[in-house]
C-alpha cells in the first residue's frame, strides 16, 4: 500500500509555532515518514514575510529527493500575474500542481470574467489547484468545478468545517459536490476541527471524515498530516493513525485514502 502525506510544510524557520519554529526542517520530516512507512510528502511552501523563498527552497528539495518530496507552487492567485505563474509552475519548480490560501474572506471574484486567462492556464497545463475554502466559498468553488471539469480541485483540511452545523448533512451544501468528479477533498489538520485537538482519537473530526467518505467516496478523499502546525497537538505517526487505526477503514478504502487518490490526482 502506497502512503502518500499530502499537505506538508517544510522550511527551517516556521515561525508561527515558535519557540520551535525549526520543527518543520526537511531532515525531520523524511525521518518522520521513514518511521511510519510514509513512501512521499506532497509539500505546499509558506511564501511569508520571513520565508519569502519557500518556493525556491521547495523546489530545490524536490531535485534532491524526487523519489520522496513533490511540491505545490504557492501561487497568490489576486495576483495579475497568477495565470503567467501556473503556466511556468511545473517548468520552473517541477510543481505538481499550484496552493493558494487567498487573502480575501469573499472568492467571489476567482468567477469573473477577466479570471479565464487563469483558469485556462490550469486546463493547458493540467496542474491542480488546492485551495484553502471555508463554508462560506464553497458555493464558488463548485461553481468553479463545474465550470472547469478538466481541472481537479482540492480542498484542505475536511474543508475546514469549524463553523459549520453539526446537524446540517448537506455539510454546508458541499455534499453537492459529490457529483462534481473533479472536487477532491484532504483528510488533514484534524486538530483544526477538534473540540480537544491533544485528543489523538479526533472524535468530531473523524465524524466530519466519515461524513465527507460517505458522500463523496473513497475516491476523492486523500490523507495529509498538515506538519508540522499538528506536532503542536499530534505526532507524526498519531496523524497517520488518526485514519489507518481509529477510522475503521477496510484495506481496500485506506488504499484510496491513504495514498492511491493523491498519486492518482497529483500523478505522482
Amino acid at each position: 500500500m502506497r502512503i502518500i502525506d499530502a499537505h506538508v510544510h517544510v522550511l527551517d524557520d516556521y515561525r508561527p509555532i515558535a519557540p520551535f519554529q525549526d520543527t518543520g526542517r526537511s531532515d525531520r520530516l523524511l525521518a518522520l515518514m521513514d518511521e511510519c512507512g510514509v513512501e512521499k510528502a506532497i509539500m505546499l511552501p509558506v511564501v511569508a514575510d520571513f520565508s519569502p523563498d519557500n518556493n525556491r527552497e521547495c523546489a530545490d528539495l524536490v531535485g534532491r529527493h524526487p523519489d520522496r518530496l513533490a511540491m505545490l507552487a504557492d501561487v497568490p492567485m489576486h495576483e495579475p500575474d497568477a495565470a503567467a505563474r501556473v503556466l511556468t509552475a511545473r517548468e520552473e519548480l517541477g510543481a505538481v500542481g499550484t496552493s493558494c490560501f487567498p487573502s480575501t474572506p469573499d472568492l467571489a471574484w476567482m468567477l469573473e470574467p477577466d479570471r479565464a486567462p487563469l483558469w485556462e492556464a490550469y486546463e493547458s497545463t493540467g496542474l491542480v489547484c488546492n485551495l484553502q475554502v471555508a463554508p462560506p466559498n464553497y458555493g464558488v468553488l463548485l461553481e468553479l468545478a463545474g465550470q472547469h471539469p478538466g481541472i481537479s480541485f482540492v480542498m484542505n483540511h475536511l474543508a475546514l468545517p469549524g463553523s459549520l452545523d453539526l446537524d446540517d448533512q448537506t455539510y454546508g451544501g458541499l455534499m453537492a459536490g459529490a457529483s462534481l468528479p473533479n472536487v477532491f477533498i484532504k483528510a488533514s489538520a484534524f486538530y483544526a476541527s477538534a473540540v480537544t485537538p491533544w485528543d489523538f482519537r479526533c472524535p468530531r473530526a473523524l465524524g466530519f471524515f466519515s461524513r465527507l467518505l460517505e458522500g463523496f467516496g473513497a475516491d476523492r478523499i486523500l490523507w495529509g498530516t498538515d506538519w508540522p502546525p499538528t506536532s503542536r497537538n499530534l505526532t507524526y505517526r498519531q496523524a497517520l493513525e488518526v485514519v489507518r487505526t481509529f477510522a475503521g477503514l477496510d484495506e481496500a478504502t485506506l488504499a484510496q485514502v491513504l495514498g492511491g487518490n493523491a498519486a492518482r490526482v497529483f500523478e505522482i
